[in-house]
């Protein structure tokens, strides 16, 4: 299949990355937009749903600096990736299948892991290749927002397995996209230089002190906008937002994170990751002041379609961007899965916070406490110290 596939000139090709990004997002849309839902309709209590869906977060911050660095070790980090794209696609079937809470809670950390694991590989091959990366990663946005219709469509109106096989298939499909994709080019280093890189070891990380103090901005970061992500309807909700307009609300702040993907080349790499950094925080400060202090709903809801994805996307974009200038680039797939990684326990660890705050305060207090931790992050990026040496979004 491979020779076909070379033949009709498909190595190199833009069709290759968009079957990574289109359908490696549209699979995991389908799987985590409809999750609750299907855990409920087979009988999970709140409970159980609860901690079959913390398996993700768990497994994905113990794997991915792992698979991260066997990747950059290896040199085979194509390979590798379209493999667990292919095992997520067999453990979704296996997981409509099954209705043991342990195996729910394996199955869904494992599923996710393996998702997870691929994306810093598919933002470091886009940021390589001679296409610019906005009208790559515009098609994980497409993807995803399908996605997330597709398994609405699914599990309301065909069996549990039609979604799961539709996982399976787009697993599958952004699988071989990865064959079609060319390994980026290092700078040319002697054998004695390639020698001394593949054998650092993962904890020399920790000799880097500015890329801990980025690890501990985005932990910031992330504990609040991670929150956000899943409180963003229960504020609207106690607004008195109708139930189908806070659908919209969340879907249309969604979309608008598509001209910041596909206009990037012509800001990210201009402006300083420092510069851009301070932005993101900034935004999310001023969101979640509105959200804390406003008991407008209008005003809540033009605050959210203007800020919301755009905040949390442009700090998306600003991982590949300062773990490019920070990291040397023979480990770029460890950098972004260790700060992949650091963001995912931060959702962990704060959900859990935010939960007990939200029972005992309210989700107002809960928003200010949300200001009050992005304001720390906002006050540690004035320490960073990063060059804007590397070319990634052009």
């Amino acid at each position: 299949m491979i020779s076909i596939l070379q033949k009709f000139r498909f190595k190199g090709s833009y069709l290759s990355y968009v079957l990574i990004y289109f359908f490696s997002y549209f699979a995991m849309s389908c799987f985590v937009s409809v999750l609750s839902v299907y855990l409920t309709n087979i009988g999970k209590t709140g409970t159980e749903m609860s901690f079959i869906v913390s398996a993700s977060g768990i497994f994905s911050f113990a794997a991915l600096p792992v698979v991260g660095y066997f990747c950059d070790r290896t040199g085979k980090s194509r390979q590798i990736s379209a493999v667990l794209l292919i095992a997520m696609g067999i453990m979704a079937i296996v997981f409509s299948l099954c209705r043991q809470v342990w195996a729910l809670f394996l199955l869904d950390g494992l599923l996710l892991t393996c998702m997870n694991s691929t994306m810093p590989v598919s933002e470091r091959l886009a940021a390589a290749t001679k296409f610019r990366y906005g009208v790559l990663r515009i098609w994980g946005t497409i993807g995803f927002a399908a996605g997330a219709q597709a398994a609405g469509i699914a599990i309301q109106y065909f069996p549990p397995m039609v979604m799961f096989a539709m996982i399976c298939i787009s697993s599958v499909i952004a699988a071989i996209g990865y064959f079609g994709t060319e390994e980026p080019v290092l700078p040319r280093v002697s054998e004695e230089e390639q020698q001394e890189v593949k054998k650092v070891p993962l904890s020399s990380f920790l000799k880097n002190g500015q890329f801990l103090l980025y690890l501990l901005i985005a932990f910031l970061f992330y504990a609040a906008s991670g929150v956000n992500f899943n409180y963003a309807a229960y504020l609207l909700d106690s607004l008195g937002v109708d139930t189908g307009a806070v659908g919209t609300v969340i879907a249309v702040s969604t979309l608008v994170e598509m001209p910041l993907i596909l206009f990037s080349h012509k800001f990210m790499d201009r402006f300083s990751g420092k510069t851009l950094l301070l932005i993101s925080c900034g935004m999310n400060v001023a969101q979640f002041l509105c959200y804390g202090l406003s008991r407008s709903a209008w005003a809540v809801i033009a605050v959210m379609v203007l800020v919301k994805a755009l905040a949390a996307t442009l700090f998306m974009m600003l991982i590949l961007k300062i773990v490019r200038n920070l990291v040397a680039p023979e480990l770029t797939t460890t950098g972004l899965s260790i700060a992949n990684s650091a963001t995912n326990l931060s959702v962990i660890f704060m959900q859990n916070i935010g939960g007990r705050i939200l029972d005992l305060a309210g989700i107002q207090i809960l928003y200010l406490v949300l200001a009050g931790i992005t304001a720390s992050a906002l006050l540690l990026a004035f320490f960073l110290r990063v060059e804007n040496k590397e070319s990634v979004f052009n």
